[in-house]
């Protein structure tokens, strides 16, 4: 229990230089059940300089990331496998930087002599407790990326595990292969990227919101970024916002529908195209194909929200709401 807490003190800085290749996994046995747990703990202060980023790389299990007030990082882990040789192979190297970076790494240690670790045998899941004002940087593979509580922004990347971000402030980027992504009360700017799976957006209020779906769908509510760039190849798009005073909206789909509800602040004019488009009453259809409508008067050296709705072979809705 007290190994990697002795390591991880006693010589932080040598852990990356003196860590062993790690080996390639294998297939496991359908019946293989991880059998051993081991837990640590660690709390890591600052000496002179702030902890000002954190970055974590997990490729055998979950990252957990909380906010709190404190200066300290404190560190759990938990090592789980199906015996106490592949335990004590399994290693969580921690470097802190001058410059108030601290980084940390999973690897399960391999070599010529070593049985091989069966894929999905062996993990290490990480609960890390952070000052507030630290910017994440995270990546994992299969594994769960969550992060809450925090104000300096981060940078999220998953293969195939979930991403999940609530009441974080600054600058977000998430990037997952084949995971889904939600994202709760971020107050920063935000671009968010996924392959194949559904990106969920609540209470986002940053200056822009960028984010695009390959083959899945977007959902967002109460969403207040004046500027906002919603992509979807294959899927559908619902989503719930508010147009402020200048603001530029685009949202597209090449093969999905589009439902959108917007409360406006001042005047706004909607643009769309699709293979049936309905944006009210007041819209008119042009000679080249879009269809426009515009809500309030425009004044003198007023410039308006725009919104612009597109779908290549699906449906366009939009509407006003009131909150």
């Amino acid at each position: 229990m007290k190994r990697l807490a002795l390591l991880a003190l006693l010589v932080p800085a040598l852990a990356f230089a003196d860590e062993p290749k790690p080996q390639a996994p294998v297939p496991a046995p359908k019946d293989a059940k991880p059998s051993v747990v081991e837990r640590a703990r660690l709390e890591i202060q600052p000496s002179g300089r702030s902890f000002k980023k954190i970055q974590i790389e997990n490729p055998l299990g979950d990252v957990r990331v909380e906010g709190y007030d404190g200066t300290a990082i404190q560190i759990e882990t938990r090592k789980q496998g199906p015996n106490e040789e592949a335990i004590d192979r399994l290693r969580v190297s921690l470097v802190p930087n001058p410059d108030g970076t601290v980084r940390m790494k999973t690897t399960a240690d391999g070599g010529p002599e070593s049985t091989p670790l069966a894929r999905g045998s062996v993990r290490i899941d990480l609960i890390v407790r952070a000052p507030r004002d630290a910017h994440i940087e995270a990546t994992s593979s299969s594994g769960q990326l969550e992060v809450s509580n925090m104000d300096a922004g981060g940078d999220l990347d998953s293969g195939s595990g979930k991403i999940t971000v609530r009441n974080v402030a600054g600058e977000l980027s998430t990037h997952s292969v084949s995971g889904p992504t939600s994202l709760t009360q971020v107050f920063g700017s935000v671009d968010a990227q996924i392959m194949s799976n559904d990106l969920a957006l609540d209470s986002i209020g940053g200056e822009r919101l960028i984010a695009s779906v390959n083959q899945g769908k977007i959902e967002g509510r109460r969403v207040r970024s004046r500027n906002i760039e919603l992509t979807t190849m294959h899927g559908n798009i619902v989503f719930e916002g508010e147009a402020s005073l200048r603001g530029r909206f685009i949202i597209s789909s090449l093969k999905g529908d589009i439902d959108v509800k917007l409360r406006r602040n001042g005047v706004m004019i909607v643009r769309a195209r699709g293979s049936k488009v309905n944006l009210g009453s007041t819209a008119k259809a042009g000679p080249d194909g879009w269809v426009e409508t515009q809500h309030g008067k425009l004044a003198a050296n007023e410039s308006p929200a725009t919104v612009e709705l597109r779908s290549r072979e699906g449906t366009v809705d939009f509407s006003l709401v009131q909150w």
